[in-house]
């Protein structure tokens, strides 16, 4: 094993403590460099740090775990004396322990329930690159408290984010900057090869490393299902041992992977929870699939769906850089090089894509809005609107912003908002039901691969079993068989908006909230009339949710405190001609339970409003096509289009579809005064309407611009149509002669189109360019058309002919 005093950043220790106390550093160190663990370990030591801890947060809790039993070791001694971890249900540490690591969630619990972080001198960011909701949230609560000591420091270590920048960001850090990689890292491609997709090549090139490997293959792929099918491809091999790598795959087995086995070679097959942090022993060659599994919430649903993308460039280092933790090494990529010029440079951070109710809670816990605290990247607007809406309903919230006493409560346990709501209406009840409680939501932190919550406790995942007895210990009752009668009415308090009746076509559900759901094809569960979904995913090849953990409702169930029935009144398009109708609806969001005719008659305003709701949606859909347009209007709506483009005047209104849907009310309404169905609006010609937003001023500058007509050589008004490519005119040849070159219209910026006819009107030439055609192509045109067209004039030079429309007879 490498000794951690030559790793590059041992040469940054004195610097880093010169800084102390009261310091905000930002260390810039590439995979390998040790800033995991040679730097803590000297910090631990450093006099300025005496009698205080040191908090190290990583975003993993077996990474947690496996550094401190790595950085213990170093000093022979247990986990929990000097050096102790604390992770979600498991601590090792005591009063004597100085270096505590932890999780970057447990953090948060922490410096909530302390916020001037007593007796702690330093707090290190490990892998900040990674963007967690959790760091961002953490680094942004720890700067307020570090503006409550003055000895507090803040240690932020990346890998791949630009340091400066952060460090401009927080306003007086320091920056230091590590050398690089300490092996080296062969690096080549291996492009997809036409006809193939990626995971259909993928097998070969990790045959090849196989072949290559001195001591084992590290693989990157996107998720579980791709894992599962390489490791059955693979889990034959003669004398390898393949091993998934995942966040469902329990700890006992991740610490399998972590200890290092020389007798047999090893093929590990990973998410990129492999990609910081924990060195996997035994690992010479990576292959890099360049892809990932993103999270990505869906506010208007409230549901998250995953999406395989193209990973940046910064978590393609941080995977090269596996293979060259302990020794050179190789890395295979799945793409060709010249690929890496589209691939973006760092991962969208947590708060940008994520669900952040959990973070809304913490911040209204910690007494602050989101925009008071001080994020790298501010959090995503529509994804607050929605984390608000939801902690409203749950109860947590009040409309202004503040938390009710239950959510004060709620915020106490530390997890989810959902299932926190769950435990405190249980923490009031019996221990029967407190046990149930403890049952749930351990099964929904930790879900099995077997039914959705097996009656038998001794049936859960051992993950799940840990949570139940943790859950139990905080709801002060004994572990024990749970009480499936409470499973409905306790489920209800956390998930009521995701009640889900069965589609009249039995095919798949309505949510409360709108969307659709459906049972994943292989599943086999019974259909109830009446669902609650717990859990369910959006997939890239369906617009419906695929519904995962489910109960079954009764009708009554729907009677529970905390569903929200409403009864509203609705305008509704009903009848063979469209009519607005009034309707009386009770209903639960979407779901409509019941609905009858109201016998009040809708106002005028009530239908302009309803009429104003469906033409914007129809617009925004189709444009202005929704309405029978006339030929006026096309070449209107053309002409002011053209105007704008070539021109760009001042202080015009736009006639662009967006600007015209949301000022519809504006400009149409007006005009609806007496339209009372969907048939009257679609037959409805908006050209007045549309023209009417121009002025007396505005609407001569266009008739100068682009006029109507054209008036041609022969005297005649030639209709210009607008609606072309280009503008066009249709004009017999013998109307231009004398007429040098082409025409124009917005002030000679668009030259017309002129589509030249024979004299029985057919086209024989189009061109954009008169002058051209009266040089070359006109000398054809008049041999092939003379003969055809004898009482017609086809003089030898049309540029100085006289124009007509007349034949020669009638000129004479």
């Amino acid at each position: 094993m490498t000794r951690p005093q030559v790793l590059p950043v041992t040469a940054l220790i004195d610097d880093v403590i010169a800084l102390l106390p009261g310091a905000r550093v930002v260390l810039e160190a590439p995979p390998g460099a040790g800033k995991s663990t040679v730097l803590p370990l000297a910090l631990l030591d450093a006099e300025v740090l005496a009698n205080q801890r040191i908090l190290l947060l990583q975003p993993r809790r077996l990474a947690a775990i496996s550094i401190a039993n790595f950085l213990a070791s170093q000093r022979g001694e247990a986990v929990g004396q000097s050096i102790g971890y604390h992770i979600r249900g498991e601590a090792k540490f005591s009063n004597d322990t100085r270096l505590l690591i932890v999780t970057e969630g447990m953090f948060t619990q922490y410096i909530q329930n302390d916020p001037e972080l007593t007796g702690v001198g330093l707090v290190i960011f490990d892998e900040f690159h990674e963007r967690n909701l959790t760091s961002d949230l953490g680094l942004a609560m720890a700067l307020e408290s570090a503006n409550l000591r003055n000895d507090l420091s803040l240690l932020i270590m990346s890998a791949t984010l630009p340091a400066q920048a952060i460090a401009d960001w927080l306003g007086d850090a320091q920056v230091l900057t590590s050398e690089g990689r300490q092996y080296p890292v062969d690096i080549s491609y291996h492009p997809v090869t036409s006809g193939q997709q990626w995971l259909q090549q993928l097998p070969s090139v990790i045959e090849k490393a196989m072949h290559m490997a001195q001591l084992g293959v590290l693989v990157f792929v996107p998720g579980q299902r791709e894992i599962k099918k390489l490791c059955a491809q693979f889990e034959h091999t003669p004398n390898w041992d393949v091993l998934p790598l995942h966040r469902q795959v329990p700890l006992t087995e991740q610490k399998r992977i972590f200890s290092p086995n020389p007798a047999r070679r090893r093929l590990v097959i990973a998410t990129n929870i492999a990609e910081t942090s924990l060195t996997i022993p035994n690992i010479d060659v990576v292959v890099d699939s360049g892809r990932e599994r993103q999270a990505q919430f869906y506010p208007q649903h409230g549901i998250t769906r995953l999406l395989t993308r193209r990973i940046s460039k910064a978590s393609a280092m941080q995977r090269a850089g596996r293979a060259g933790r302990l020794g050179p090494g190789c890395c295979m990529r799945l793409w060709a090089k010249n690929e890496e010029h589209g691939m973006r440079e760092f991962q969208a951070p947590d708060l940008e894509t994520a669900d952040l109710t959990s973070l809304l809670l913490e911040c209204r816990r910690w007494g602050a809005a989101p925009a008071q605290l001080k994020f790298f990247s501010q959090p995503n607007n529509a994804n607050l609107a929605a984390a608000d809406k939801l902690l409203n309903q749950l109860g947590i919230s009040h409309d202004h912003g503040g938390l009710t006493a239950m959510g004060a409560k709620i915020a106490e346990f530390g997890a989810e908002p959902r299932v926190a709501r769950i435990l405190a209406y249980a923490s009031e009840q019996s221990s029967g039901v407190r046990v149930t409680a403890a049952w749930l939501v351990a099964q929904i932190e930790q879900p099995g691969p077997a039914e959705a919550f097996p009656a038998d406790v001794s049936r859960l995942v051992p993950a799940a079993r840990q949570r139940f007895q943790y859950w139990c210990r905080r709801l002060q009752v004994e572990p024990a068989q749970p009480d499936a009668t409470w499973v409905a009415e306790l489920l209800l308090w956390g998930y009521s908006d995701r009640i889900a009746q069965q589609r009249r076509s039995g095919d798949g559900y309505l949510l409360s909230y709108g969307g659709g759901a459906v049972f994943h094809h292989e599943d086999t569960r019974s259909r109830s009339a009446w669902l609650l979904v717990i859990d369910m995913m959006l997939s890239e090849q369906q617009t419906d949710a695929i519904i995962g953990a489910a109960i079954a409702l009764n009708e009554s169930d729907l009677n529970h405190p905390a569903v929200h029935k409403e009864h509203r009144t609705e305008v509704r398009w009903q009848g063979p001609q469209q009519r607005l109708q009034a309707v009386q609806v009770e209903a639960i969001g979407a779901i409509v339970l019941s609905e009858k005719l109201a016998p009040t008659a809708i106002s005028s305003a009530d239908r302009l409003a309803a009429l104003t709701r469906f033409v914007s949606n129809q617009v925004a859909l189709h444009g202005l096509e929704y309405f029978t347009l006339n030929d006026e209007a096309r070449q209107w709506l053309a002409r002011v289009n053209l105007y704008q483009a070539k021109l760009k005047p001042e202080h015009w209104p736009n006639f662009d579809i967006a600007t015209l849907v949301n000022e519809l009310e504006r400009w149409a309404t007006p005009y609806w005064q007496h339209i009372d169905s969907l048939q009257k609006i679609k037959a409805w010609n908006p050209c007045t309407a549309l023209q009417a937003r121009l002025t007396y001023t505005q609407h001569n500058e266009l008739n100068q611009a682009c006029p109507i007509n054209l008036e041609v050589p022969s005297g005649r008004q030639v209709k210009i149509d607008y609606c072309a490519q280009q503008p066009v005119v249709a004009v017999k040849l013998q109307e231009m002669f004398g007429e040098p070159i082409s025409p124009t219209v917005c002030h000679g910026q668009t030259t017309i189109t002129i589509d030249l006819l024979s004299p029985a009107g057919r086209l024989l030439q189009r061109t954009g360019d008169l002058a051209s055609f009266w040089s070359n192509a006109y000398q054809h045109v008049k041999k092939e058309m003379k003969g055809r067209y004898p009482k017609h004039p086809w003089p030898d030079d049309p540029r100085q002919a006289q124009a007509t429309h007349k034949t020669k007879r009638q000129l004479k």
